[in-house]
């Protein structure tokens, strides 16, 4: 958690925010990962991105963007609506606050948007964010339980409206030629992700 903190408040004083602002955006952003509903999308699921994405940084092109996006990008969560949409507006919203430039609002904005429906995108920023997003489909068989079991306790909805909703998604990552955008993802990864998902479609749902 420190680390996240120092993390955020270095990186938004760089454009001359105040720094009452700076914390009051994050500590909003506390609260709401935070949250005793977040079983998944909550900071566990922040500081797993952010770990890969510093792991990748000399790759990413738009840093300041991928970072914010990073913190944005599941601001809103909930069982229906544009929940990215939503995110994305926030994300403008405060960051201007911060006196964020607002091409790295921009594009932070079109980052979270990408997370709408995780397809392939021709940018490579968009394809490791999009990728890094859905990287605990290819985590070890133990650490996939845990994430498959946290997403069912984020929605309150009846067993069988679960169940139809996630055998729709996890179906049509199936469906897919290829689950993940980046070619370093799809070379690490694509084989473990297939292998955990038809175990839940198999096994759990």
């Amino acid at each position: 958690m420190e680390k996240l903190r120092a993390d955020f408040l270095s990186t938004a004083r760089k454009w001359g925010a105040e720094q009452d602002d700076i914390e009051r955006i994050f500590r909003l952003l506390l609260t709401t990962y935070g949250d005793d509903r977040r079983h998944y999308h909550g900071l566990s699921h922040i500081e797993q991105m952010m770990g890969l994405a510093e792991q990748y940084q000399n790759d990413i092109q738009h840093w300041h963007s991928f970072y914010f996006a990073i913190w944005f990008h599941d601001f809103i969560q909930q069982n229906s609506g544009d929940n990215e949409g939503m995110s994305a507006e926030i994300a403008v919203e405060f960051l201007a606050q911060l006196k964020v430039p607002a091409k790295i609002i921009e594009y932070c904005a079109e980052l979270i948007l990408a997370t709408k429906h995780h397809g392939y995108q021709p940018d490579t920023d968009m394809q490791l964010f999009v990728d890094i997003d859905l990287s605990i489909l290819a985590a070890d068989r133990a650490l996939y339980k845990s994430y498959a079991y946290k997403c069912r306790k984020e929605y309150s909805l009846p067993d069988f409206v679960y169940r139809f909703g996630r055998k729709r998604f996890l179906n049509g990552l199936l469906a897919r030629e290829f689950i993940f955008s980046s070619d370093v993802f799809r070379e690490q990864k694509e084989l473990v992700a297939r292998e955990n998902i038809q175990w839940e479609l198999e096994a759990w749902l």
